[in-house]
């Protein structure tokens, strides 16, 4: 059952009420679409609401997206049959003072019945507790998770469904031009929950990715009806079972990754996640490097992303080229430190001349930096620019390339 109302206007110590209706036992989430005007994430000016479900259950909500109305989803958890009353307030300890009020454009109330074929996706959804290692709450300024989605595969043992975080950057591990060159973004992708269960939906094993990626057995607790509690445990998006923040969103799964595409398709299928991410590079890194033949960091708007998906194999080592009118410019600059090459490195950013539209491309070539051994083809997917608010613009090409040993460069649009 959906139930919808808004729009309103949430201050300080007032309450925001939003009631449905249950008919069966099942997973409920909701799309909260909210606004905090005079805040920005370009220099921390950040609102948080806290949300919860017949006077339990509290979570945060960090309003990332600022003034501009951004839709957040997030999990009610598991409940009865019956009538609910979600409540919203301002948390005023978190909240910038600039932040006056905060608009509530929409809230939607949505279920997931037990008979619905995608319940065990909503049911096995991890919670994640804030990121609490340089303050009580790092996630208000940095690295705030954003988004929830999921990959379905399947085993030995039987169904997998494996969570992924989308953060708006990373405090640590990869560089900002390893990030543009490597994996065509300035976000943070991590698988955080994976659970395998058997022919009878019983989960068999639950897995994290703990510091330093590796795969440790899930032993945490649970919460809002059964669902894993993680803990974001580094600056570079990993996490634990042991709980040690008193901040948490139960971030809603947002959709499976596109058929047919990188992880990276998601992020188009969200654009403001891209301007987000952006507002804090921009707060963070300095952009002051404008040549395409240096790798150094340069304003993110002069860089075409290209998002390409390759077949499951070898790990050959791949640079994407954009021509603009005669000139070749590289993602890798030749160097295989920098080339994209693991089962997830479907993506990439190329620099070019400040300027640079969509008229002056001409042409996209890709490179495998060591011989593949076996023709090796590979799909592009979407290229495209970003726009003035570092939103992601229409995509302007899309083609296919083969790749072999005689042949290890070639165009895949023109």
């Amino acid at each position: 059952m959906t139930a919808t109302s808004g729009p309103a206007s949430l201050r300080a110590g007032g309450v925001f009420e939003h009631a449905f209706v249950v008919g069966s036992p099942g997973e409920a989430w909701a799309s909260l679409t909210l606004a905090a005007p005079g805040t920005s994430w370009r220099d921390a000016r950040v609102a948080v609401v806290e949300i919860e479900v017949d006077d339990r259950d509290r979570q945060e909500v960090i309003l990332a997206g600022g003034d501009e109305p951004t839709e957040y989803l997030r999990l009610l958890g598991r409940l009865a049959a019956g009538s609910h009353r979600l409540r919203l307030r301002i948390q005023p300890d978190l909240t910038s003072p600039d932040a006056a009020a905060v608009t509530v454009d929409r809230v939607q109330t949505r279920f997931v019945g037990d008979e619905d074929p995608a319940a065990p996706v909503w049911r096995h959804a991890p919670v994640v507790h804030y990121r609490a290692v340089t303050s009580p709450l790092d996630s208000l300024t940095s690295d705030t998770p954003l988004l929830l989605f999921y990959r379905t595969g399947s085993d030995a043992h039987g169904t997998v469904i494996e969570y992924h975080l989308i953060f708006s950057h990373e405090d640590a591990g990869t560089d900002l031009p390893g990030l543009l060159a490597r994996w065509g973004h300035t976000v943070d992708i991590e698988w955080v929950f994976r659970v395998t269960l058997d022919g009878t939906g019983r989960p068999v094993r639950e897995e994290v990715q703990g510091p330093e990626h590796r795969t440790l057995r899930y032993a945490g607790g649970r919460a809002l009806g059964g669902h894993p509690v993680l803990q974001v445990a580094t600056l570079n998006g990993t996490v634990t079972d042991q709980v040690r923040s008193c901040f948490w969103g139960a971030l809603a799964p947002a959709c499976a990754q596109p058929e047919g595409e990188p992880r990276e398709g998601v992020l188009q299928r969200f654009p403001w996640i891209y301007r987000v991410s952006a507002l804090e590079v921009l707060r963070q890194v300095p952009l002051d490097d404008p040549s395409p033949d240096s790798r150094g960091p340069a304003d993110l708007r002069s860089y075409v992303y290209v998002q390409w998906k390759r077949p499951p194999g070898p790990e050959t080592p791949l640079e994407a080229a954009v021509r603009v009118g005669g000139n070749w410019y590289a993602s890798a600059w030749g160097q295989p430190d920098l080339a994209f090459a693991g089962p997830d490195a479907e993506s990439t950013a190329v620099k070019v001349p400040i300027g640079t539209d969509e008229a002056a491309i001409t042409g996209i070539a890709l490179r495998a930096l060591e011989p593949p051994g076996a023709p090796l083809a590979v799909r592009l997917v979407r290229a495209f620019l970003l726009d003035d608010r570092y939103g992601p613009r229409p995509s302007f090409a899309a083609g296919g390339v083969c790749l072999t040993r005689r042949q290890p460069h070639a165009a895949a649009w023109e």
